[in-house]
């Protein structure tokens, strides 16, 4: 099965290629997002458009995302699908050689539409450590900036059978996955991972912090050790595509060791906020 695009707008005219001038080719200068599509509705859209905003920001890129989202609305109309994802990729566009950025840039906007086949979330995830670690910038942790090369050196080590791989920084602390942001289950308390010099803060994970306050629980932000891995009761991996993957098994490569995690209150509280978002979504 094609995992290409099922349409894509450059610019808003359909085309599927950019020039070699661009800067998001030539040194990463951009931003995006991906976005899960339900029954033609952007999950966790608000959101979505948010972050991007701030990174747009963060990266002195200067886009009309009023016309943004005008074509991103014109790309879902015409397809009406049911279950894709959207991306949403926002470079400085062409430049001329080195590193400088013009005074004045003509941003690239271009959006995709592409098949998605779900993973088995309903089985845990088996997870491994990833010896790569990541790289600490405290401007550029939370978005998702066009330089992934952490996460793609990190993804070449998750071995074959294996769902998700789970990184850390230059100094060991668990800061998420390949693709997922991480919460666990320490002395009955509901934590995640600080992100405030590395990693992506996650929309589904803010959507969660969120989900959870209103219930009275908050979600504390903390630093994570691997030991912490091996005594919390529960772990699931969360991101705003394939949403919440409980974790049954992470394997560590320096030990060899294996952790079984079972499903707990928190796992199943997480998975009917879950099935509340996707549902209405779908109606």
């Amino acid at each position: 099965m094609s995992d290409g695009p099922l349409q894509s707008l450059i610019n808003g005219q359909q085309a599927e290629h950019i020039s070699i001038r661009d800067r998001g080719f030539q040194y990463g200068d951009g931003c995006f997002e991906t976005i899960r599509v339900l029954a033609n509705e952007p999950i966790l859209w608000p959101a979505h458009l948010k972050r991007l905003k701030q990174a747009c920001k963060t990266l002195h890129l200067s886009v009309d995302l009023e016309l943004l989202q005008s074509e991103v609305s014109q790309l879902l109309q015409v397809n009406k699908a049911a279950d894709v994802i959207l991306k949403i990729t926002v470079t400085r566009g062409e430049g001329g050689r080195g590193y400088t950025p013009p005074e004045q840039a003509d941003c690239t906007r271009i959006i995709q539409l592409i098949n998605y086949y779900a993973p088995d979330t309903n089985n845990g995830a088996r997870v491994v450590v990833c010896q790569h670690r990541l790289s600490s910038n405290s401007l550029l942790a939370g978005i998702k900036h066009l330089n992934r090369l952490d996460q793609v050196l990190a993804s070449a080590q998750i071995p074959a059978g294996f769902d998700e791989g789970l990184c850390m920084d230059e100094v060991g602390t668990v800061i998420e996955g390949c693709k997922s942001n991480l919460l666990l289950t320490i002395d009955n308390e509901l934590v995640t991972p600080d992100l405030s010099k590395c990693g992506v803060e996650g929309v589904m994970l803010n959507h969660l912090i969120d989900e959870f306050q209103g219930l009275g629980t908050r979600v504390l932000k903390k630093t994570i050790s691997l030991s912490d891995l091996n005594t919390a009761s529960e772990i699931f991996l969360c991101n705003s595509v394939f949403g919440i993957w409980p974790v049954a098994e992470i394997k560590n490569e320096n030990d060899d060791r294996r952790v079984s995690k079972r499903e707990g209150s928190f796992t199943k509280t997480v998975l009917k906020i879950q099935r509340k978002l996707f549902q209405d979504n779908t109606r």
